[in-house]
């Protein structure tokens, strides 16, 4: 009863009202809607699991691909170690041989096997720091404004230049300084000059021309400096003697033959900077390397080419042949036609740079013949017997070369003495062949 009083007073919704048929579909609309938002929720569920998987199978790749590049890296890492290890083992086995092609360390080696003694090692030490210094004023010089003349002249005669003065002012501070030279003689000073601490104990007479071919300097053209090293002599000082005394027995003292020279060299200032040098036991070169600041040996035991190796090349001015003797003259048309050698048609080439240090730079290496005979202007010539004559002759003699002077180029240039410090002379330098084969043709048309 209870049961029926309640369905009698409940109120009833009005769609409960419609007919049975509707409310199944109804309800049969609303199963399918319900079971399709329950397959889309599965649909969404199965994606968002497959998309899950899928991350962490790239995650699975990433990390195996990872590991596989960090594996390489450690490869690579361990073959770039022992190359590195192999490359210092190769390089601490040539380290010695790399370091006595350093000059400094090369003078020392020379010492040790009695070549040269510590004082000589430590002047020509001296002299290669001046070079460095030179050459970078030689470089920068157009910037520097030390282009053009200095407004004198030198006791030669010649005109100097700004870098005459200041390259003669590096050479004899440095000389000085080291405390091995007792009298130093150079171009640019009109008599010797003497070191304050050491004048009169007998060490080393020390000569240079600081810049050879300066009048190239403006032109950018290859330039250098010459020094030769003389055996010390006897230079002893009585305060009793007069100023003018003194200078004049020291003078004497600087005036040797090239046959004292314990050691002669040149600084070449061209596209590289070439430090050359003999101590009587053969020709070396060292080329500057910039990065180091050091000079590295670069031509070893150097020998002029002669026979077949040589250059048929002749060197000098050109422009004063006709005020040469006329067995000259006729010397240079044979080498312009080739019949000096017999290869007529085949004419030898002919160079000239106008430097001493570049004309026989280049005669060192591909060999010919340097001339500078005298002429009807310059009767002995216009090169310092002393500190550019004598000290090229040596490095030619080194180097199986020869270097003569006279009329009949049969007089050997390291066994002149000169009566001057400032003496000019001619010479003949290069191949032995080839002055031979001067004094050959001079002896058959020396008139």
């Amino acid at each position: 009863t209870t049961h029926k009083q309640l369905c009698v007073h409940t109120h009833v919704p009005e769609e409960e009202k419609e007919e049975p048929s509707k409310r199944r579909r109804k309800m049969n609309a609303t199963t399918a809607i319900s079971s399709s938002s329950t397959s889309a929720s599965a649909s969404s569920s199965g994606t968002r699991g497959t998309a899950l998987a899928s991350r962490r199978r790239s995650s699975f790749s990433f990390a195996k691909g990872s590991l596989g590049r960090t594996s390489q890296r450690i490869e690579t890492h361990k073959r770039n170690h022992h190359r590195r290890k192999r490359n210092a083992i190769a390089t601490s086995a040539s380290s010695s041989t790399s370091a006595e092609k350093v000059l400094p360390v090369w003078l020392t080696r020379q010492a040790h096997l009695g070549n040269v003694d510590d004082d000589l090692v430590i002047a020509i030490n001296s002299i290669a720091i001046a070079c460095k210094q030179i050459m970078s004023l030689v470089k920068a010089a157009p910037l520097q404004g030390n282009i053009g003349l200095a407004g004198g002249k030198n006791e030669s005669g010649d005109e100097q230049k700004k870098l005459d003065v200041i390259a003669n002012d590096i050479f004899l501070n440095a000389v000085k300084q080291c405390g091995r030279s007792s009298v130093i003689v150079t171009e640019e000073e009109d008599h010797p000059v003497f070191s304050a601490t050491n004048v009169g104990n007998g060490d080393y007479v020390v000569t240079f021309d600081p810049i050879d071919g300066s009048s190239n300097i403006d032109a950018c053209v290859t330039t250098g400096a010459i020094f030769g090293i003389y055996s010390p002599g006897e230079c002893d000082i009585d305060p009793t003697q007069s100023a003018e005394e003194i200078i004049k027995n020291c003078t004497e003292n600087a005036n040797q033959s090239g046959e004292n020279l314990v050691a002669a060299g040149y600084c070449m200032f061209s596209s590289s900077c070439v430090f050359m040098i003999t101590t009587g036991h053969g020709v070396f070169g060292f080329t500057l390397d910039e990065q180091a600041g050091e000079f590295i040996m670069s031509h070893e035991k150097l020998q002029i080419p002669d026979g077949k190796d040589m250059k048929r090349i002749y060197s000098g001015n050109n422009g004063n042949v006709n005020l040469w003797a006329p067995e000259l003259r006729e010397y240079v048309k044979q080498l312009q036609t080739g019949e000096i050698d017999g290869r007529k048609g085949d004419p030898w080439s002919y160079r000239y740079i106008g430097a001493l240090i570049g004309d026989f730079h280049r005669t060192l290496l591909y060999g010919g013949i340097w001339l500078y005979p005298p002429d009807v202007k310059a009767t002995e010539g216009k090169a310092r017997l002393l500190y550019e004559v004598a000290p090229i002759a040596m490095i030619a003699e080194q180097a199986n070369g020869m270097a003569t002077r006279g009329e009949m180029a049969n007089e050997r240039v390291m066994e002149v003495i000169p009566m001057s410090i400032h003496q000019k002379s001619p010479m003949f330098v290069g191949s032995t062949s080839a002055v031979q084969g001067l004094q050959k043709f001079l002896k058959e048309h020396k008139k």
